[in-house]
């Protein structure tokens, strides 16, 4: 099925295109792309599980790769599908790890009052910030705790976070289940708490980064503002 995808590819006009249900895909797929965007990625393999999540039990609507589509894990990154809970005996697939682990993973914008000639050494400012920020489950981590504190985060989320000094008691009201959720959870691996121990507190890895802009032009002053 997912040899002869490019034979069932049409151009929407409209920046997608769509790769007609065939096989055992239960919808069509989509890709936020054109010619030749699409002609720059040498690799199938997004387009591949892009198909096989449009395969899901349950699947409706269409399975969609936005235009930083690359290869994941389950789903393509950039993969977003929704599935139908009541369908069938056991209901619509659920798949937490579709697109990886990346739980919380999110955006998070800060606004300087500076400007690029602010900056003498944009360069230097890029890698003194490379030295001093964690990333990723290196060796320095991101927080000074022991595996007793780990633990406790584990089980009590970001109410325990706040109690070890890494969050305010306010904030919570203002995160989903107040960031904890409520159910129980299997045993998790010393390994797992290993990683999670280097990686809590830092930026992440894979494509998670911290990236500095500059505004060229400011199209609506009041949004901006």
């Amino acid at each position: 099925m997912a040899e002869d995808w490019r034979g069932f590819l049409s151009d929407e006009g409209d920046g997608t295109m769509r790769i007609k249900a065939h096989g055992r895909m239960k919808v069509d797929a989509r890709l936020v792309t054109d010619q030749n965007h699409l002609m720059k990625h040498a690799d199938d393999r997004g387009p591949e599980q892009l198909i096989n999540a449009a395969s899901l039990p349950g699947i409706v609507g269409e399975a969609w790769g936005m235009a930083d589509w690359h290869f994941g894990y389950g789903l393509p990154i950039g993969g977003v599908v929704a599935t139908d809970t009541e369908h069938g005996d056991l209901g619509g697939a659920i798949s937490p790890g579709g697109v990886g682990f990346d739980i919380n993973c999110g955006v998070r914008m800060l606004a300087l009052d500076a400007t690029e000639k602010d900056i003498p050494n944009l360069k230097k400012l890029a890698g003194r910030l490379a030295g001093r920020i964690p990333a990723g489950a290196s060796g320095k981590g991101g927080l000074d705790i022991s595996m007793t504190d780990l633990d406790n985060l584990i089980h009590g989320g970001a109410s325990a976070a706040v109690e070890l000094g890494f969050g305010y008691d306010e904030d919570l009201k203002h995160l989903e289940s107040q960031g904890k959720l409520n159910t129980e959870h299997g045993e998790i691996s010393q390994r797992a708490k290993e990683r999670g121990l280097r990686a809590l507190g830092t930026l992440g890895s894979g494509n998670h980064f911290l990236e500095l802009q500059t505004v060229g032009k400011t199209v609506d002053h009041a949004t901006a503002e």
